[in-house]
This record gives structure tokens, sequence and C-alpha cells, in this order.
């Protein structure tokens, strides 16, 4: 399979994952099934969400951040700090001054962008929340350092202090974009767990004990429906990352995907990362044209997916 079709199908399977998502972020399974039924296209956000207002097909801050992590990369020709800083502000300060703007942000990104516009340094601004915001966007960085696994967790570890600083929340980070490495590496999908949950383990035990978790429950005959409720689909990076890599290992791709957003929550989030791995692993031929058709700047993310799939090669003196 074409590498730059996997650097493709990773950014779009996240944002595909986000904006299946999204209009049922904050509802539970139960609601979500008495609602809408089992949801397998996209939607518009229901009247009086905090989503309402956004149309099927367009994504969440989750893809937002993602995508400018990617316009980063590109622009410093590798992981800058200081520009991946400069991204998130300018970004942030749009939505500041117009909350219409504002497509989800979660209390810890919010903080640390407004710590950063009163003049802390990045490497200060972030806050010890324990998210998946850092985790959500990671898989940038597991795409472009797929062939040094050091300096992918060095540099998912440095992009999740800008905004989280948690242990776990850097765990998380590192295990999704070890994660989306090993992917595009074509590893089975379980050694891709086990060894995202060896390096994420090494920052936060806690987080790796949770994704041990996922391997046992891969190993029993549960329904996924039950396994996603028992490891649980919060925002904390504690439940959204195993899930996403429940859904990921478990399932086909577009039954992952479909399956994390009925299972409610942080629907987008774990969707997105779902997404994200199934991508690097497959490329794009399982997505949809239903979801593709009406996905927000398809064009804009297929181009970044490209520039992502020069740079690696570049960096890694294949070029």
């Amino acid at each position: 399979m074409d590498l730059l079709d996997k650097f493709i199908g990773s950014l779009l399977g996240s944002a595909v994952g986000d904006a299946l998502g999204m209009p049922l972020e904050g509802f539970s399974a139960l609601e979500i099934q008495r609602a809408f039924g089992r949801v397998v296209d996209m939607l518009p956000a229901p009247e009086h969400h905090f989503h309402y207002g956004l149309r099927a097909g367009q994504y969440t801050d989750d893809t937002e951040e993602t995508l400018i992590l990617a316009e980063s990369l590109l622009e410093a020709q590798g992981f800058s700090g200081d520009v991946f800083a400069e991204h998130l502000v300018r970004w942030g300060s749009k939505w500041i001054l117009d909350e219409r703007l504002n497509r989800g942000v979660g209390i810890t990104t919010r903080s640390a962008i407004e710590n950063m516009l009163s003049g802390k340094p990045w490497q200060e601004a972030g806050v010890s929340i324990e998210t998946c915001g850092a985790a959500m966007r990671a898989a940038p960085i597991g795409l472009v350092y797929h062939w040094d696994l050091s300096m992918v967790s060095r540099y998912s570890e440095l992009q999740s202090i800008v905004t989280h600083r948690s242990r776990a929340a850097r765990a998380g980070a590192v295990a999704v974009a070890v994660g989306a490495a090993l992917s595009l590496l074509d590893l089975p999908r379980m050694r891709i767990l086990e060894v995202s949950t060896e390096i994420a383990t090494r920052i936060s035990p806690d987080l790796g004990r949770k994704l041990e978790e996922v391997r046992v429950l891969l190993h029993s005959d549960r329904d996924p429906s039950d396994a996603l409720e028992l490891l649980g689909t919060s925002p904390s990076v504690h439940d959204a990352v195993p899930s996403a890599f429940y859904c990921f290992v478990r399932l086909e791709p577009e039954e992952a995907l479909v399956e994390a957003v009925n299972a409610g929550g942080d629907t987008d989030s774990v969707a997105s990362m779902a997404g994200a791995l199934a991508g690097a692993r497959y490329g794009t031929s399982w997505i949809p044209e239903r979801w593709l058709s009406q996905l927000e700047n398809r064009d804009m993310i297929e181009e970044l997916g490209r520039g992502l799939g020069r740079l690696s090669l570049r960096l890694s003196g294949r070029v």
C-alpha cells in the first residue's frame, strides 16, 4: 500500500470520526439510541446541543487541533514547540474574541491558551488535568516520525505539555502517536496495542494499567458495547484513549467508528483517535464515500496528509 495513502487515511480517519461523533457528544448510549437509533451517517448537531449550528460533516476542535499540529510540523519542517504554540494562540485568539467560532474547546486547552496570551511561555502554560485533549491530536507526530519511536515519544510529550501537563495526559498522547507510527508499519493490531501500552506505562503506570484492561477485554467474549461501557467513554484520558484502542483493535475500521460514537460520552474524541489509527493502518480505502462526500475541508486535509508524508520521507533520509 502507498505510504502517502496511509498518511492521508490517518488524517481523514481522524476527521470523519470526529464529524460522525460531533452531534452525539455528551449523550449517553441510551439517549443516542432513543433519539437517533444506531447512528451510521453524518448528522447535524441537534437543537439545544452545544455544537448546534454545525452541519453534517463538520468537525470539532479535535480535528482543528490535529490540523494545527500538522500545519506546524510542515511550517517548521519538524516539531517545534514554539511554532505549535504560536499556531494554537493564533487559533485561540479567534474564538476567545468570538465564541461562535468555539467548536467545543475543553477547559484545559482554553486555560493553557489564555496563559500563553497573558505572557507565559509554552513550556509553563499547560494545565495538569487528565483529559484527552493532547491525545486526540497526537497522531501527526507518530506519522512524521514513525521510523524512530524515541522521537515519537519525545515529541508527542512535548506537544502535550503545551496544554496538558499531567503524566496521564502526556502518556495518552504518546500512546496514540506510537499507535499511529506502528500502524503505518503494518504491525498486527494487538501488537500495536502492546507496544503502545508498554511505552505509555513508562510515563503513567495508571494509564498503562487501564490499557492493559483493553487487552483483557479483547480476549473475552464481551459485546463491544458492554466493553466500552466498562472502559468508559468520558473525556478523561483514562477512558477515551483505552476505548479508542479497543475499537481499533477489536473491530474493522468503519464499524470501529460507528461503535465508538454510539457508545456515548466523548464520542468525537474516541472515534477521532480510533479513526486516526485505522487510517494509518489501512489507508483511505475503508472510509465510506457517504462520509467523505460530506466532510468539511476534505481537499485541504488530504493535502496536509501528503505534505506530512513528504516531510517524513525527507526527515528519515529516504529522499
